[in-house]
């Protein structure tokens, strides 16, 4: 498990569509390192936004946060992923920006 922390720049709603025609609501995080100009993608997974975790980032947008995230990596396609762990809540926030 990684954690990556900086500061929280969007949450964005990422949604489809299932095979019985229901939306899927999920989000992504984008957090900007303390260093460098690289931000990071985060994953929520559908379970994570309807326990109420992409409100609670919502909150801390422009402020500084962790989070635990799980990589992904698929070396054949070169594609990574950083998706969040557990509830996908904040675990801490270190400093104001």
């Amino acid at each position: 498990m990684l954690t990556i922390t900086g500061e929280v720049r969007k949450v964005l709603d990422d949604q489809y569509k299932n095979k019985q025609d229901q939306e899927v609501k999920q989000a992504i995080l984008v957090i900007e390192p303390p260093h460098g100009r690289q931000n990071y993608e985060v994953f929520l997974s559908a379970r994570q936004v309807q326990s109420g975790a992409k409100d609670a980032w919502s909150k801390l947008i422009g402020k500084q946060a962790s989070v635990p995230v799980s990589l992904f990596v698929n070396h054949e396609y070169r594609f990574y992923k950083f998706n969040a762990v557990g509830n996908g809540m904040p675990t801490s926030s270190t400093r104001s920006a």
